[in-house]
């Protein structure tokens, strides 16, 4: 069995559109016996030979397909021989005779060559962009419609949101960037060439940015899915009393243990009772109580449910605040909207704005109602102290006002 010849693989030591100075350098190899087999844009594949010192190479622009044999047939009557295509850039030709013509002769013809190359390379760009655009955009729009999502995104999933940023930003240097560049380049090139001036031999001086790229490839790889493994893992379901830690106020201590309370099951409620962390929140709690209360003066559901956080700073905190008042404030409209898809939608019946209420020991503490149909009104508390930010809601509870209070006790000083 015949053994596959080992190639020798070599980074590209100039730029991709620098024509004349990737001839010599082929030239170069091929003189020190390497000649030429596959050509990328990074890299180029040698088979080991014989030195040729008088070999040279000509680039010229490919066209649509592969292999132009009639172009091919026109360059072999020159001396040129075909030898590989990098796809829609190059053409690659050889040539050991000494008096072969060069591939190009008239700088301003040339120049007329590279339209395609450039059309097509600004096409690359565009598509690529558009691309971008298209898987992004449920989050674009979140972004248009709700940007005070933001905040509550880098602060309570601060992993996540670097993680996009940073793809973002590889996205940006290792593909983006490199394609304007060449772009421009190419408009440069062909600029020079319509003036009649020749290409001359660029510098040499790839090599460290092409290893970074590559170096830098796995981790945009890896980051994801490690980010998404930390980010499952963070979230804790909450077993039970023992570890609502955090401040709450129960069904229980809201009417004061004097109903008779039939509670839900919590592992119905699939978002709440669970402990979640970031990097800028580490605390993260979403608790839910609610249930069928029968006492003297009410009979019906009842719900207390909190979020609680506390940030690593007070700016943190500072900022989630403000995104989950804005986002409070515009319950209303993104309800209304939600609810134009049912056949029988439900109403919201009061509304009442968000107002700030001085509350000595809080930093910020602001309050709406919000009522739906025929049922009980819900009392919505937002405050911040120091690191601590929370919403507390109320529904069917004998006194809000009091069971804010039993929450605000529990907060850190």
């Amino acid at each position: 069995m015949k053994q596959r010849e080992k190639l020798v693989r070599k980074i590209l030591p100039v730029e991709i559109c620098d024509m004349a100075g990737l001839e010599h350098w082929l030239s170069d190899m091929a003189a020190q016996g390497l000649h030429l087999v596959k050509l990328s844009s990074e890299t180029a594949r040698f088979r080991r030979g014989e030195p040729a010192p008088g070999t040279r190479f000509g680039l010229d622009i490919a066209g649509l397909f592969d292999i132009d044999h009639a172009r091919n047939e026109a360059y072999a009557e020159a001396g040129w021989t075909y030898v590989t295509t990098l796809p829609d850039i190059y053409y690659v030709y050889r040539t050991d005779r000494a008096d072969a013509p060069p591939l190009h002769t008239d700088p301003v013809t040339q120049s007329e060559t590279l339209t395609p190359l450039i059309r097509h390379t600004r096409r690359l760009r565009i598509f690529a962009v558009a691309y971008l655009l298209f898987l992004s955009r449920n989050t674009l729009v979140k972004v248009i419609t709700q940007p005070w999502m933001l905040g509550q995104y880098l602060v309570l999933k601060t992993g996540l949101f670097l993680t996009l940023i940073v793809l973002l930003a590889g996205w940006v240097l290792l593909y983006l960037l490199p394609r304007t560049n060449s772009l421009k380049r190419l408009k440069r090139m062909r600029r020079q060439l319509a003036n009649g001036i020749p290409l001359k031999e660029g510098r040499r001086d790839r090599v460290p940015w092409v290893v970074t790229g590559w170096c830098a490839t796995p981790l945009f790889l890896v980051l994801p899915i490690l980010v998404g493994v930390v980010s499952a893992r963070s979230v804790h379901r909450l077993s039970g009393p023992e570890e609502w830690t955090f401040p709450h106020v129960t069904l229980e201590q809201a009417f004061h243990g004097e109903a008779d309370i039939t509670l839900d099951t919590p592992q119905m409620m699939t978002r709440y009772n669970t402990r979640t962390a970031s990097l800028l929140c580490p605390e993260q709690y979403d608790w839910w109580s609610s249930g069928e209360v029968r006492s003297d003066g009410y009979s019906g559901n009842a719900i207390v449910a909190v979020d609680f956080y506390r940030a690593r700073t007070d700016w943190a905190a500072e900022w989630l605040f403000s995104s989950l008042r804005t986002e409070e404030a515009h319950e209303p409209e993104q309800f209304r909207k939600n609810q134009e898809q049912f056949i029988h939608p439900t109403v919201l019946t009061v509304h009442q704005p968000l107002q700030a209420v001085t509350r000595p020991g809080l930093d910020s503490l602001e309050y709406t109602i919000l009522q739906y149909d025929d049922a009980p009104p819900n009392y919505i508390y937002l405050g911040r102290r120091s690191n601590q930010v929370f919403r507390l809601l109320c529904r069917g509870v004998p006194d809000q006002v009091e069971c804010l209070e039993l929450f605000l006790a529990q907060l850190d000083p």
